[in-house]
């Protein structure tokens, strides 16, 4: 399988944090892109112009990190990160959904906020800060609850946090929501982390 994806993602770390948990991270071809590279060469298999992609053997194509995160762990033998059923499954799935929600509002916040002053939309910002420090507060209450070691929702959590730290999106963040940050820091010290840090 190779996977093109750009340093900076947090849905391609996400993937690869994924592959590194369940020690499929070497047999995967890592295609890291620059931002010219990704407008050439990801558009052939995604028309949408996003990363990651994985593309696999057989030449199939799989789109948007929830679906490839999800083949990932078909492929694994060990503790899946993905319950197979019941409430747990469930309750996995939503936590991702909202590390990866999290994680757009982070990007929208990030984008505007580099427009020109002339350029740029207040209204844009506030609303998706808002949903950005929404989504902090419940993540700080649900903190002490997350799965270690980490299933897919806290993956998608932590690296959405990664991004917004990288971008330095909500500084000070870490002294509002201290059992989230606690725990980040923790989640941070895991070799997957590591290995997948934003270039």
């Amino acid at each position: 399988m190779k996977c093109y994806f750009t340093g900076n993602s947090p849905y391609a770390r996400k993937v690869r944090v994924a592959a590194y948990e369940t020690g499929l991270g070497d047999e995967v071809e890592w295609m890291t892109l620059t931002r010219e590279e990704r407008a050439e060469v990801v558009p052939e298999f995604n028309p949408l112009g996003k990363v990651p992609v994985a593309v696999l053997d057989s030449g199939q194509v799989l789109l948007d990190s929830p679906v490839i995160c999800a083949y990932v762990d078909s492929l694994n033998k060990g503790s899946k990160l993905i319950p197979e059923e019941g409430d747990a499954r469930w309750a996995v799935l939503t936590l991702e959904a909202m590390g990866d929600g999290f994680g757009e509002a982070i990007i929208a916040v990030s984008q505007e906020s580099q427009k020109p002053d002339d350029k740029r939309t207040q209204g844009v910002i506030d609303r998706q800060m808002g949903k950005a420090t929404g989504a902090l507060a419940l993540l700080d209450k649900q903190a002490g609850d997350f799965n270690d070691p980490p299933l897919m929702g806290e993956i998608s959590v932590a690296c959405a946090l990664g991004y917004m730290e990288y971008r330095d999106v909500i500084p000070g963040w870490r002294e509002d929501y201290p059992a989230l940050a606690s725990w980040y820091v923790e989640i941070l010290k895991r070799q997957s982390f590591i290995l997948s840090r934003p270039e």
